[in-house]
């Protein structure tokens, strides 16, 4: 067993170390085969050296010596004359005392070059335990009778594990005249030589193992007879494949008549009607309307095989008396046929008391759905939960044509449910029918709180650059903080269409001097703050020196939230002289990110400015993020600066660690 475990281990490993060696000396390889072709004799001289070295050679050792041998055999493969000496040397190597580890490296070349020169010697390895796998493992690709031959004797003169692996080799052959020696061992005593013999017959699969394998089926119990069956099935596939269709209906019956487990059972019933013919679609609804419920899944996987646009109807009577899991299996294969009458089904399916059902005709409608289908699936968005609202709104968003969009927009204004409302709002948006953005700025007038909710965060997804002047608008116009903060977010990702960033804000900063209410002014400055446009910064550095506190703090967090770098130099000041506890941690974080979003900053710099913050910095949390900063800029500074902060009983722990991964990294940096 070890033995074997090694060679299955070399088996795997050994390609790959030749390849690499191969791909080495590719050049001297093209060298040598192309002299080869031009040789009639190709001198073996050097064969017989490098085989002297094989003949020693051990697993796990220095592979170079194996792959001068498959670089010899790779040389000479194409000269038929240079290939027979060397098979010749090869099968005679295989009579010496040479390691077992080398046998086994010559019978990978005579798998490649072997023909029944190599035969005689290699039957005689087949019967000794040591060396059967490796003949075997040369002999399944050596062409011809002998080798054939070879392996049926083998059969017949071997016992327990060896006569195992012959009859593993006999069927990947396929060998034909060995199903009668096969037919008999499907009963031997060992159950293991059983079951290995009836998948070789299944590999063979010709009439006459088909009909072993047949007569087995009842005199058979347990693991043998479920192999008996599968191998049964394998020649049936092979039938089916040949277009012998008769055959291969045989023995699926057959299969059927049985008490098999029931992979088995189904894998038959989906070929039987596979090979039914003109029979196909009455044997479907012969299964479905039967009682064998476990045979129902196969049938329905066949389904579009067998049915088209013009016969499928037959089957929709049939969905209502299937379990719900069949229902929900035969909704996914009838969602591909777009046809009214399916379409009616898959609707009907949406009432079934059964969720699974529910979900699998909602399911359905995205692929079969119309402009009849939005209110249905508006629906059951708004009025169901779970993975039933998540597929009606799915489907919604996904059913094609331009009559569906207009259908809701159509129902946005005739249908007064709040709840209705905010689903087909929200279908807006999904599906960007950009026809509806009037709409929307006049539910966002509405005097439901919700449907003003939803159709700002609508807007932020149809709404155009052009449209920025109306979001001001409606933002200075809304008192609800909630609904201020989602106009404040539509009118950033408005703003972020624009492909300049400079001009981004030109529609707030217009707006701005005509605003005199405090608040409006202080929502249009945390607005600029979101955009970012660094053309407006004079005008936030201009609220920063205003003395009405709700103006300044405006201003402060305006900066704090800039998603370039541009200010950072307002906001360490700020984060070093305000009095405000508040504002001097807003700055200072605000500062160190975009320390970490500077992508130009040298290590060097980088330690220089965390410097100035740490000096800023009361809080732990602050310092630790300076620590985790730290770390992404390893330098000798770095290092320094993390071991002073060890000394702060605050973040002690924290300092230790990113002084341990500053060093790591250090040491990995080239010198």
């Amino acid at each position: 067993m070890i033995k074997r475990k090694i060679i299955a281990f070399l088996l795997v490993m050994m390609p790959l170390c030749l390849f690499l060696s191969v791909c080495s000396r590719a050049r001297r390889d093209e060298r040598m085969s192309d002299e080869a072709r031009s040789q009639k004799n190709f001198q073996p001289s050097s064969l017989d050296a490098i085989l002297k070295k094989v003949a020693s050679y051990e697993y796990g050792q220095n592979e170079e010596i194996l792959s001068q041998l498959r670089d010899y055999v790779w040389a000479i493969r194409n000269s038929p004359e240079s290939s027979q000496l060397c098979e010749e040397r090869l099968a005679e190597f295989l009579k010496s005392k040479a390691t077992l580890a080398a046998k086994m490296a010559v019978c990978r070349q005579l798998r490649m070059i072997g023909t029944s020169v190599s035969v005689p010697v290699l039957e005689e390895m087949l019967l000794r335990e040591e060396t059967s796998d490796m003949a075997r493992y040369a002999l399944e690709k050596i062409p011809g009778a002998s080798a054939d031959r070879a392996l049926i004797e083998g059969l017949r003169k071997s016992e327990g594990k060896v006569k195992i692996g012959i009859i593993s080799s006999l069927g990947g052959r396929e060998v034909q005249d060995c199903v009668p020696i096969l037919g008999e061992l499907i009963y031997d005593p060992d159950a293991s030589i059983g079951i290995s013999a009836t998948k070789a017959l299944g590999q063979i699969a010709n009439p006459d193992a088909a009909l072993l394998l047949s007569n087995a089926l009842e005199k058979t119990k347990g693991k043998i007879q479920i192999e008996v069956a599968a191998s049964l099935l394998r020649c049936a596939e092979k039938y089916l494949a040949n277009k012998d269709l008769k055959s291969s209906a045989d023995i699926y019956a057959r299969l059927l008549t049985l008490e098999l487990p029931t992979p088995i059972r189904q894998a038959a019933m989906k070929g039987m009607i596979a090979s039914s013919g003109n029979s196909a679609r009455k044997l479907v609804v012969d299964v479905l309307t039967g009682k064998e419920k476990e045979l129902y899944a196969p049938a329905i996987s066949m389904i579009e095989d067998i049915f088209d646009g013009s016969t499928i109807q037959e089957l929709r009577a049939l969905l209502p008396n299937l379990p719900p899991e069949n229902q929900v299996q035969l909704l996914a294969v009838m969602a591909h046929y777009r046809d009214k009458a399916i379409l009616s089904t898959a609707i009907e399916a949406t009432k079934s008391e059964e969720s699974d059902v529910r979900v699998a005709g909602l399911k359905a409608l995205q692929t079969l759905g119309d402009a009849s289908t939005v209110e249905l699936l508006t629906f059951h968005a708004a009025k169901a939960e779970g993975e039933e609202k998540t597929v009606a709104r799915n489907s919604l968003w996904g059913i094609p044509g331009s009559d569906v969009d207009q259908v809701i927009l159509q129902s946005l204004v005739k249908d007064p449910d709040p709840d209705i409302q905010n689903e087909l709002m929200m279908s807006i948006g999904e599906r960007r029918i950009y026809a509806g953005k009037e709409h929307l700025f006049e539910k966002a007038g509405s005097s439901n709180s919700k449907i003003r909710l939803q159709a700002i965060k609508t807007l932020k997804e149809i709404a155009a650059p052009s449209d920025l002047t109306r979001l001001v608008h409606l933002l200075l116009e809304r008192t609800d903080e909630t609904e201020q903060e989602e106009i404040k977010s539509t009118i950033w990702a408005t703003a972020r269409k624009i492909s300049n960033p400079i001009g981004r804000a030109d529609a707030v900063k217009a707006m701005l001097p005509s605003v005199q209410d405090i608040k409006g002014r202080c929502a249009l400055y945390r607005v600029l703050g979101m955009i970012g446009d660094d053309s407006s910064l004079p005008l936030i550095r201009t609220a920063l020196a205003e003395e009405n506190e709700q103006t300044h703090d405006a201003a402060v967090r305006a900066l704090a939230d800039w998603p370039t770098i541009t200010p950072r130099d307002d906001l360490v000041k700020i984060a070093r002289t305000s009095s405000n506890p508040v504002h001097q941690v807003l700055a200072l974080r605000a500062y160190l990110r975009m320390v970490e979003m500077d992508e130009y900053l040298s290590p060097e710099d980088a330690i220089r400015t965390l410097k100035k913050a740490l000096a800023i910095a009361k809080r732990a949390e602050e310092k630790k993020t300076i620590l985790s900063i730290l770390t992404g800029f390893a330098c000798k500074d770095a290092l320094r600066l993390a071991k002073s902060m060890t000394k702060d009983k605050e973040v002690k722990a924290e300092a230790k660690l990113a002084v341990e991964k500053i060093k790591a990294k250090l040491e990995k940096k080239p010198r």
